[in-house]
């Protein structure tokens, strides 16, 4: 089950990463360059092909490489979106994407920082493939981790505790499992543990039993819920663009994505907030899509044609585990939504992962492992930065409950006038969407360039 040779046995030059997702994957490409041999474990039988798979819920979604995301991927594996690209994936620049933000439709950007739009499955099945072809990272399915092993100290994570995983067994997310034991318990050795398991991680719970306190958890609840499906529409109802964004408003928590996909395939996600629900029933999807700030979802899905039946996902709440303020053993770390889980309406989830595995091979690259204080410090800056676009968005709606501060309240009120503006502003939409896709802080759209095409939309909007 296990990669055979003295690192695993031992643990020497040995590194174990909890769950094949994105986030896991991405992680055990930076550790790979460091440690002779990386050993990826999830409870999955992980499939061959492009499809959804059980612990992966959200990946019959809509998901895309932000314009960031798709520059940590290539640095991590380089070649990999001319690979995709020539697989079926879409691209789109700012003047091929149509936005719907706070009420308003966004004036067309100019072209430049490219996002990449495929199918979850599609992206996860061509990183998988690049992985498993290194004969240095193992990649084992059909494995769930029991807890954590410690020195005799106590101080340092030594290995991890697994077990097989039986057919039609325990799914859900990680490779993670409940910590009882098992008579075809295992222990596997190693020198680094990252855990990559998915916003269910169970990491907590073991630290707690090895006598370290858990994690203190921010968060916030959305009550987010999910319709996607699959469409075949023609090229030219959508006249060459690539992706449709409806996002919802402060009065109607409803909004949606229509983005073209691998297979000439359209793929669409309708969602409500705050306790509104979409119907169950299939011949209501499109009049759903109806019911949102404007019409160009509804429109494209009535002039095109079905291929699946509604796929449905529910999103609790933003979740960030706060392991930037706890006591740690060496040898832990925790990456991906292990770690911090947003709302993906906004798109950021497989970004802020490869940013992680980038952030990481620069800390492995004077050859030594980082502490958990020094791994939790380095992806601090890019964690708050996505918390902070995505609570203030969430916070925007008024269905959504929880605390507006002053800067919040101030924040989302200058964010619908800069909407407004860019309504017929290309170069302010062009700054939004850098914001929006990790390039460029949100301080950029307060510098006096924008401020000033702001201000001046404004006055002229006012009657005299």
């Amino acid at each position: 089950m296990h990669p055979s040779g003295a690192n695993a046995t031992t643990g020497a030059d040995h590194a174990v990463v909890i769950g094949a997702s994105l986030a896991g994957l991405t992680i055990a490409q930076a550790l790979r360059p460091r440690f002779a041999a990386v050993t990826v474990l999830d409870r999955d039988r992980l499939p061959d092909q492009a499809v959804p798979r059980p612990g992966v819920p959200q990946d019959r979604h809509v998901h895309l490489l932000l314009a960031s995301g798709a520059i940590w991927f290539e640095q991590l594996f380089p070649g990999l979106l001319e690979e995709l690209i020539a697989d079926g994936a879409a691209v789109g620049d700012p003047s091929r994407i149509r936005l719907c933000l706070n009420g308003h439709r966004l004036a067309r950007g100019p072209a430049g920082d490219t996002a990449v739009f495929a199918s979850r499955p599609f992206i996860e099945h061509h990183v998988r493939r690049r992985i498993r072809a290194d004969p240095g990272i193992a990649v084992e399915d059909g494995c769930t981790v029991r807890g954590l092993t410690t020195s005799d100290d106590g101080r340092r994570i030594v290995g991890v505790r697994t077990t097989s995983t039986s057919v039609g067994g325990v799914t859900g997310g990680s490779a993670g499992g409940d910590g009882g034991t098992s008579a075809d318990e295992q222990h596997l050795p190693a020198d680094l543990v990252v855990d990559a398991s998915g916003r269910r991680s169970s990491s907590p719970a073991w630290l707690e039993t090895l006598g370290y306190a858990p994690p203190p958890i921010d968060e916030l609840p959305v009550d987010l819920r999910y319709l996607t499906r699959q469409y075949r529409i023609p090229d030219e109802v959508l006249g060459g663009d690539r992706n449709l964004l409806i996002g919802p408003t402060p009065d109607l928590p409803l909004g949606g994505a229509l983005s073209k996909i691998e297979g000439d395939r359209w793929i669409t996600t309708l969602f409500a907030m705050g306790g509104r629900r979409p119907p169950r029933d299939p011949d209501r999807f499109e009049a759903f899509a109806a019911e949102l700030a404007a019409s160009d979802i509804h429109d494209a899905l009535v002039a095109g044609e079905p291929l699946d039946e509604p796929a449905r996902y529910r999103f609790p709440a933003n979740q960030r585990r706060r392991y930037d303020r706890c006591r740690l053993p060496h040898g832990f770390l925790a990456a991906g939504d292990a770690v911090c889980s947003f709302n993906p309406i906004y798109g950021q989830g497989m970004s802020v992962a490869a940013h992680q595995a980038v952030a990481l091979r620069s800390l492995l690259a004077d050859g030594m492992a980082p502490t958990p204080e020094a791994w939790f410090a380095a992806i601090q800056p890019m964690l708050d930065l996505a918390w902070e676009l995505t609570c203030s968005g969430d916070l925007a709606v008024h269905a959504i409950e929880g605390r507006r501060d002053l800067m919040t309240r101030v924040r989302n009120g200058y964010l619908a006038r800069l909407h407004a503006a860019a309504s017929r502003d290309p170069a302010l939409t062009d700054r939004f969407l850098r914001v929006a896709g990790l390039v460029d802080p949100p301080s950029t759209l307060l510098r006096p360039s924008a401020l000033g095409r702001v201000l001046t939309h404004r006055l002229r909007s006012v009657p005299a």
